[in-house]
Parts: C-alpha cells; sequence; structure tokens
C-alpha cells in the first residue's frame, strides 16, 4: 500500500511539471495506472498465499522452517552439508511400531513430509578417513573394489567364500580396536523386481525382498529381555566363514553373553550395504537418518532433534563401494539406531532407461574388547522395555506388513 503511494505520488508531481508536454504526462499517467493495478494484484496474491500458509497444517509449516533453517545453517558451513534434493519420506510404520510397544503416540511429528536429503559424500570430505566419518555421524561410504572372482549374490555359499572376507577388511580399518566377537547375518538382496523368498529357499540361497521404502530400523536391541535371545537370532540367521580369525561360532554364544552382561563389554550391530548391480544407483538409493539427541538420552527414550538431526544419501553408489551404518550400539554415545529407507528421486523414477536399484545388505555383530561405563550403558537392567512380548511384538509386526499394498517395499 505505501509502494501504490509513493508511485501515484511520483505521477502526480509530474502531471504538475509537465503542463507543456501533454503527450508526455500521458504516456506518464499511463504507466503509473498500470503499475498501480499489478501492485494491487500483488498484494492481492500474498495476501491470499498468506492466508493458505496460515491455515496450513502447523507441523508442516515447521517442517519447512527446519528445511530453511538447515539450508542457511550448511551455507555457513562452507557447504558440506548443502542440501542435496528432498524426497519424501513415510515414517508411518516407525510411529505405529513406537507407539504399539512404548505408548508414545507420535515418535515422529508426522507420519509423511518432504524432507531435505544431504550429500554424504560432501559430508565425508571434510573428515580426515571414513573412521572418523562413521563415529561422528553413525554412516560411512567405504572404497571397497570387488573381487576378481565373481560373486553370485543370489548363492549364500558365495557370499560366505568371496565376500566375507572383503567385509572384515573393511571392519578392520573401520575399528582399530581389538574384537573379540564378530559374526556376519542377514545377508538380503533388495530390488524394485524382486518378492519376499519363501524360508525353504533361504538355507542354500540368499534371502530376497522388494526395496525398503518405509522409514524403519532393522533390529530394535533394547526391546529383547535378554542378551540371549539376540544371540540366539543372530546364530539361526548367521553366514560365517570357516576359517575367520575372530571367534563366531555358535559354541561361542554363552562365552559372548557372559562377555556383555558379566563384563560389560560394548556390542554393536552394523548394517553393510552395497550396490551390486552394474550401473551406479539412480533409483529408490538408500537414504540414512543420522541422529541426534538432547543430553544423555537416545532412542526410545527420545526422538531426534529435527533440527540437528539430517537425512543423509551417497549418490551414485557403484558396485565398488559399501555404505556400512550403526543399527546399534550399547554406547549411548555412539550415534546408532539409525533409521533408514528407499527414496524416489522424481527425476529417475519415472524414466525406464535408469536401470532398477539391486543391492545386497548384510549385517554384523560385534564385540569390543571394551568396557562400557554404567553412565552411558543403553543395555542396562533399567533401559526402557516394550510393553508388548516377544510373541505379541511378532504378531503385531506381521499384521503390520500385512497392511501394507502388496508388492511396495517394508
Amino acid at each position: 500500500q505505501q509502494r501504490r503511494c509513493c508511485c501515484n505520488g511520483r505521477a502526480i508531481d509530474a502531471e504538475h511539471s509537465e503542463k507543456s508536454h501533454p503527450l508526455v504526462v500521458e504516456i506518464i499517467m499511463s504507466l503509473a495506472a498500470l503499475l498501480s493495478t499489478a501492485l494491487i494484484l500483488l498484494d492481492i496474491n500474498q495476501s491470499y498465499s498468506f492466508t493458505c500458509v496460515r491455515n496450513a497444517p502447523s507441523q508442516m509449516m515447521q517442517r519447512h522452517a527446519i528445511i530453511d533453517m538447515q539450508a542457511a545453517q550448511c551455507s555457513s558451513a562452507n557447504n558440506r552439508d548443502a542440501m542435496y534434493t528432498q524426497a519424501k519420506i513415510d515414517y508411518s510404520a516407525a510411529n505405529e511400531y513406537i507407539h504399539a510397544h512404548y505408548s508414545i503416540s507420535q515418535y515422529f511429528p508426522h507420519n509423511d513430509c518432504i524432507e531435505a536429503i544431504h550429500d554424504g559424500r560432501r559430508l565425508q570430505e571434510s573428515y580426515h578417513n571414513e573412521r572418523e566419518m562413521l563415529k561422528d555421524n553413525g554412516l560411512a561410504i567405504v572404497a571397497s573394489p570387488m573381487p576378481t572372482t565373481p560373486i553370485n549374490w543370489s548363492e549364500r555359499d558365495s557370499i560366505q567364500q568371496y565376500y566375507l572376507p572383503e567385509l572384515e577388511k573393511i571392519i578392520n580399518r573401520l575399528f582399530p580396536e581389538k574384537i573379540i566377537h564378530l559374526s556376519f547375518w542377514n545377508p538380503m538382496m533388495r530390488g524394485e523386481s524382486l518378492e519376499i523368498s519363501r524360508h525353504q529357499d533361504q538355507l542354500l540361497h540368499t534371502p530376497t525382498a522388494n526395496i525398503a521404502s518405509l522409514v524403519h530400523i532393522d533390529t530394535d536391541v533394547g526391546a529383547y529381555e535378554k542378551i540371549q535371545d539376540v544371540l540366539a537370532i543372530i546364530d539361526n540367521n548367521r553366514i560365517q566363514r570357516n576359517d575367520s580369525s575372530v571367534s563366531s561360532s555358535s559354541s561361542a554364544c554363552d562365552d559372548v553373553a557372559n562377555a556383555i552382561v558379566s563384563e560389560k563389554k560394548r556390542f554393536a550391530i552394523l548394517n553393510f550395504w552395497r550396490n551390486i548391480g552394474e550401473t551406479p544407483v539412480s533409483r529408490a538409493p538408500l537414504s540414512i537418518y543420522s541422529t541426534r539427541y538432547d543430553g544423555d538420552v537416545a532412542f526410545p527414550d527420545a526422538a531426534p532433534i529435527a533440527e540437528d538431526s539430517k537425512w543423509y544419501m551417497f549418490p551414485d553408489a557403484t558396485k565398488d563401494e559399501v555404505i556400512v551404518f550403526y543399527q546399534y550400539d550399547r554406547e549411548r554415545n555412539q550415534a546408532s539406531d539409525l533409521w533408514h529407507c528407499a527414496i524416489e528421486l522424481e527425476e529417475n523414477e519415472s524414466d525406464d532407461c535408469v536401470h532398477r536399484r539391486e543391492s545386497l545388505d548384510i549385517r554384523a555383530f560385534i564385540v569390543f574388547d571394551e568396557e562400557v561405563s554404567s553412565h552411558t550403558d543403553r543395555f542396562s537392567s533399567d533401559r526402557s522395555r516394550p510393553i508388548l512380548s516377544l510373541e505379541e511384538s511378532g504378531c503385531f509386526c506381521d499384521e503390520q506388513a500385512a497392511k501394507r499394498t502388496q508388492g511396495e517395499g517394508e
């Protein structure tokens, strides 16, 4: 309104000062009228936009504000964490799980929304090595050239013989501290055209599943009553080299349990995710939520701080790289329990010429020769427990999966 008054005032002054030039005055008056009309329309549009935003859900407004704030923070941090793209993130299954198990009505403030996705490669460039990146953020990408012997990813024996030695090299690189136990378990081939494999096929062949499009964590370790329950699941799904230099046999389970319970040894679960296609991943890439909490708390006792936690992806991951991220760490100070999912990139999802994603993920259970302090122990006897029993939890997860449209990633 103030701008319109100024423009009209200048037009009136021109009319009085230019009486000797009627043509000039007429042109000026016409231009002023057009400008005034344009400004009126602009103000109307701005008022309408403000009304729409004011009436929008407050959570969505807050989320967009957070994304804008993160973008501003990234700009002032040498762009190491600049937003790479945006994607829709579906938190619905995670919220349902946490509500059913821990009676938290809305762990994440929304069931789905558009989130800023940051470039993990650019972030990692700011660290001296991938070990520092993993320690600070709970995720990293590691160079891992494919073995000279071709791996048949659909055969468990081939993975056991040729791929696990490569993973052991990565683990030794990432964790120079002494490891007293290592088990690999639950290998899974994922792809947009794959379906969940039948149980009888999993004894000799690698299990298969569709891409995981819903936000999830792989294992809620703290929910188990005893560490022996966790070790039993790992042992039932274990895939291990016979000549491994680290204790990993099923007969060692009692010793491992004793080390964890009596000696308070630190243990962790990490996921190793690899592109097994011939071309870099450009469809349905893996995205990982690097979580930050307020004070000495972690999942499930607190939700991540939205302003400090960020979604990352590693663009164009190749078959000669492995993405490593924490799924659990007994040490509270280590970023872990990283939520993750496959995301859709609008520029690639509708392009039939872009290769569909094929990947393999496998988990590692690691026990370190390191005692955890009682102040930072997430597996203490007084940790938060779910209200559902193990059997009830299994039924819930089955029911939750059945509700999803068949063919969608879980």
